[in-house]
């Protein structure tokens, strides 16, 4: 299984309208097949997201980043970003 979190940095004046763009495609990623768990979270800094995710295998996850979900996704939140989002990703036992 492989664990994905990706953090994004957003000024202050555009995290709400960061997190509201997340949170309506959310239940949508969620749907996904291989998704296994997507989770939004707050930096305590305060001035970005980041976001757990689970999925079955990188196929799964490609899938993702090809769908429309991810693109608009992309479309609403590349201009609101203060720099380049950083994604890791390691592979966890699914036990």
């Amino acid at each position: 299984m492989k664990l994905i979190t990706v953090e994004a940095a957003f000024a202050a004046s555009d995290l709400q309208a960061a997190l509201t763009l997340f949170e309506s495609q959310a239940d949508t990623v969620r749907k996904m097949d291989g998704c296994r768990h997507y989770a939004l979270f707050t930096k305590l800094s305060g001035d970005g997201v980041a976001v757990l995710q689970h999925w079955d295998s990188m196929e799964a996850f490609d899938a993702y980043r090809t769908s429309e979900t991810f693109a608009t996704l992309g479309q609403g939140l590349r201009p609101m970003m203060t720099a380049p989002p950083v994604t890791v990703v390691a592979e966890v036992d699914s036990q």
